[in-house]
């Protein structure tokens, strides 16, 4: 009889984390306990139980300070709020692709769409996933159950998404049923990638054997999905939880010696130490003797031999492997690849089983040390040198920097790449490339003085070939106002370079900003993806203009859009003496000297620079001269607003004469706001003129007689102060009224007009 063991039986990644997760807890001594069972293995529960680490399946038993361990199958959002509300420490095992789940539902959920979730609606992992979508998830374990939930179902947006240890046929039938009523359905495969090739390892092993084993809990998932697929294929399958099951079975002559292949597969929660009990009391029951099979099992190895082992763990410096030997095996970090950046944990995955070569064994240390890239190297050799004679396109990533080029590893064999061919063209910084995958052709092939094989590609080659191809394809479809998106490939001081897909064109610096720039490095920088049109072409010279902008396109939007008294938010291409000029998309608008700003200025620059946003409204525009006038000034900051807000008229005020003309004096009542006195406001007794009592730069007292909102004139009055007692009364004849709006015939802006004709006429 022979037996064999199903590759990728025992733990899983998610299980192996959160038992390393438990016993990291156990020897710390803290306090900790396990929300449900950690794993459907009695083995593991019970050792961890002794070690302090007991399972509790009501919320009620945890005491605040405990460390609540999350096993891998992952808890609702509820669950979790109690346990932190009870005053537990959680450390989360949850599996990560069980937390995958978790993100896939939550997200559909806050979308509105409907969850289906194939699965066993008891299962906890299931129970943990819909409550991670507030319950509002469908469960379905049947077709049946599918079919009539379709029925049901209003939404037109549905997820699907599967419990990681379902079977893959179960779920593909699952997912037909709902494409079928719903064609825009969203499916998420997340059967897990460990479950999958368990499932397939153990249905190939279960097609060529007489006799089946299945190891693992009486309540694992996973397990009895093994054990149902297994018995399709093997009518003598049994499931067992340990050896001393697997002896009751052979007891009844489940298993005879005419038998000529029993096969052994596991479930995710069973440790290698129970497969390997099982497989050696199957090999007692094969009449072989037990200490005869242990021997076989744990045959000595030489250096140089290549075996075959399970990885039962990874740390972030080795890879422990069991090897069937006396003493485990240990992959060391540099002996599993040359690329010093890759993730071990991407690298290996607990439970697979890999090839390596046995560098050295030492029994006093007890231990043996591995190497995998030989074995990848060997095998990748001969694929390089297929691709060498095929001249196949090979993908790599580069790993180092070495005098006078590169190196990449592909399929385990490290490639020299030459400075001179890393690129299309000289590439100044061979540095760029490290840690970036690269595609790349062997160019060259030999052995050294030492016997080594020698391997060099090529990029260059590649890249040569892949834009000429990418070129032909832009000339065959370019044309000019079509818009881009490409990459800033390299400056120089009059432009930008800008790579469109094999084919490069040029974007003038006048055209990188809205404003004057010394060197296009100031708007943009080597790498950057920028939007560009194409201005011109010239097939002949394969020469391309380009442009950030069309401006007939922007200006036509503009003119369409376009009001009197709509604002805009533009920014100053330039200034002159007489105003700046402000870029509105497409179309420059002008900014007169007096809208920049209230106060009096000489020049724009007092105010505003090149460069600056202003926000701006249309106070004029012809569509015909494209020309556009602008306001800037708020009224609401205007002098007179500011002067005034505060005033009335019968305010008495000190104000100061700053100039006199032959009909009355302007006194300033506030920065850039004048009132008027009048000639006959001046006093109580009658002038020939007001220089005659008042002089440029008195300080006087004032009463408000009138403010002109509509003419923004203010009439002063220094008379209305006066009482009799300040000057004899004059006679009747000669009486001047109290305030020149008082006679009708005449207004404060009568008289400003007319004294702005006498000056005209002058």
């Amino acid at each position: 009889m022979k037996i064999k063991i199903a590759d990728k039986a025992g733990f899983c990644f998610g299980v192996d984390r959160a038992v390393k997760i438990a016993y990291a807890a156990a020897d710390r001594g803290e306090k900790t306990v396990t929300y449900g069972a950690l794993i459907h293995n009695k083995t593991v529960t019970e050792r961890l139980s002794a070690l302090g680490v007991s399972a509790v399946s009501d919320i009620s038993d945890i005491q605040s300070g405990d460390n609540v361990i999350i096993r891998a199958h992952g808890i609702s959002e509820a669950e979790q709020e109690k346990i932190e509300a009870a005053g537990g420490r959680i450390t989360d095992a949850t599996c990560p692709y069980v937390k995958k789940i978790h993100s896939i539902v939550r997200s559909a959920s806050e979308e509105g769409k409907t969850v289906v979730i194939a699965g066993n609606p008891n299962h906890p992992e299931v129970m943990g996933i819909k409550g991670r979508c507030k319950n509002s998830a469908y469960v379905v374990s049947s077709a049946e159950e599918a079919e009539e939930l379709c029925c049901r179902i209003e939404s037109k947006e549905v997820v699907l998404v599967a419990q990681t240890t379902i079977r893959k046929d179960f779920f593909n039938n699952i997912q037909q049923i709902l494409k079928k009523h719903f064609t825009n359905a969203e499916i998420f495969d997340t059967i897990c990638s460990a479950t999958k090739e368990r499932q397939c390892a153990a249905a190939e092993l279960a097609a060529e054997a007489d006799g089946m084993i299945v190891v693992g809990g009486a309540e694992s998932s996973n397990t009895r999905k093994l054990f149902e697929l297994c018995a399709e294929h093997c009518t003598d399958t049994v499931c067992v939880e340990n050896a001393k099951e697997l002896i009751k079975y052979i007891k009844q002559g489940k298993f005879p010696a005419s038998k000529k292949l029993v096969g052994i597969t596991a479930g995710a929660s069973t440790p290698g130490s129970v497969i390997k009990e099982v497989y050696l009391t199957m090999a007692e029951n094969n009449e072989m003797n037990f200490a005869e099979a242990l021997e076989e099992t744990l045959k000595p190895i030489k250096s140089g031999e290549v075996v075959k082992g399970v990885v039962i763990g990874v740390t972030p410096t080795e890879v422990r492997v069991d090897i069937g030997n006396k003493y485990d095996g240990v992959i060391p970090f540099n002996e599993l690849t040359d690329d010093t950046n890759a993730d071990i944990n991407e690298l290996v995955k607990v439970g697979e089983e890999v090839e390596v070569y046995v560098v050295h064994v030492s029994d006093r240390d007890g231990v043996v040390t591995l190497s995998k890239k030989k074995i990848d190297a060997a095998k990748g050799m001969e694929e390089i040198k297929t691709a060498f004679e095929n001249s196949e396109i090979l993908s790599g990533r580069v790993i180092e920097l070495v005098k006078g080029g590169v190196v990449s590893i592909v399929k385990g064999v490290r490639v020299f790449i030459p400075a001179s061919e890393c690129a299309e063209r000289f590439l100044a910084d061979l540095g760029s490339l490290l840690g970036t995958e690269q595609r790349f052709r062997i160019i060259k092939m030999d052995e050294d003085r030492r016997g080594r094989m020698r391997v060099v590609g090529s990029i260059k080659s590649v890249a040569k070939e892949e834009s000429e191809k990418a070129a032909a394809a832009f000339w065959a479809n370019a044309e000019e106002r079509k818009k881009y998106t490409g990459v800033v490939k390299s400056l120089t001081s009059f432009g930008a370079f800008v790579d469109l897909g094999g084919v490069d064109g040029l974007i003038h610096i006048s055209e990188l900003s809205p404003v004057r720039i010394a060197h296009p490095s100031e708007a943009v920088k080597v790498g950057d993806e920028i939007e560009v049109y194409i201005k011109e072409l010239n097939r002949e010279q394969n020469r391309i203009s380009l442009v950030k902008e069309l401006k007939e396109k922007k200006a036509e939007e503009f003119w369409n859009n376009a009001e009197i008294g709509k604002q805009y938010t533009g920014v100053i291409k330039s200034l002159t003496s007489f105003g700046a000029f402000v870029d509105l998309g497409g179309v420059d608008g002008l900014v007169h000297i007096s809208e920049l700003s209230w106060d009096r200025i000489k020049h724009p620059s007092e105010v505003v620079k090149e460069g600056d946003e202003l926000t701006v409204y249309i106070k004029d525009m012809n569509k015909e001269t494209g020309k556009v006038s602008l306001g800037y000034k708020k009224e609401e900051d205007s002098p007179w607003v500011q002067a005034t807000k505060d005033l009335k008229v019968g305010d008495v005020i000190k104000c100061k004469v700053v100039r006199i003309l032959p009909f009355g004096a302007f006194a300033e009542v506030a920065p850039y706001v004048d009132g008027l006195i009048h000639i006959s406001q001046i006093s109580n007794e009658r002038i020939d003129k007001p220089s005659d009592v008042l002089a440029i730069g008195d300080v006087v007292d004032a009463k408000i007689v009138e403010i002109n909102e509509d003419t923004k004139q203010i009439g002063l009055s220094m008379k209305a102060l006066m009482t009799a007692d300040d000057a004899e009364a004059p006679a009747a004849d000669d009486a001047e009224p109290t305030s020149y709006t008082e006679d009708s015939s005449f207004t404060l802006g009568d008289i400003l007009d007319a004294a702005e004709e006498s000056s005209d006429a002058e």
